[in-house]
């Protein structure tokens, strides 16, 4: 099994000739996030590299957002989300993912939870609350748990990755 640390999820963009994007995502085991970005692109040249995601950071992402479920923590939530026998929909948790317009792009992204009744609307109230966000991906928990699921194949070999060579097991 690799380490969690070295599952990658590398998302981003196939280039078509007319200059149209259409979002993608490859699994790669590499020693860092960098390194998984690069062989992605340097495997797959038509591949826009926009986001990298490690399976700890998945892991760590997951659990905070079932401690909200559970409410054991809390976070910004849309008005007429309501909790239902203590516990919110895990389809109306998000993770919101964005940069900050105030910091060059090579900076590390900001990361926050939302409660809404949907990705839009979670996208809609984060960027309220944080007006200098500009907002590049949001998932729900339950998209979470399934990614969770494949990038956990990755890591024990039953699912195919790119690999960098000479990473270990």
């Amino acid at each position: 099994m690799y380490d969690d640390g070295r599952v990658f999820l590398v998302a981003g963009y196939w280039a078509k000739l007319k200059k149209a994007f259409a979002a993608a995502s490859v699994y790669v085991v590499a020693d860092t996030a960098t390194i998984a970005s690069s062989l992605a692109k340097r495997c797959m040249p038509q591949f826009l590299p926009a986001g990298v995601m490690s399976l700890a950071e998945v892991r760590r992402y997951v659990a905070y957002m079932k401690r909200i479920v559970s409410g054991d923590e809390i976070c910004l939530m849309q008005e007429g989300v309501a909790r239902q026998n203590g516990r919110l929909p895990e389809d109306q948790v998000f993770v919101v993912v964005g940069f900050s317009k105030n910091h060059s792009p090579d900076r590390d992204p900001v990361v926050n939870f939302v409660a809404a009744k949907g990705e839009a609307e979670a996208t809609m109230l984060q960027q309220s609350a944080m007006p200098s966000l500009s907002v590049s991906g949001v998932a729900s928990l339950a998209k979470l748990l399934q990614l969770l699921s494949r990038m956990e194949q990755v890591a024990t070999g039953e699912m195919p990755a790119l690999k960098e060579q000479g990473v270990i097991r």
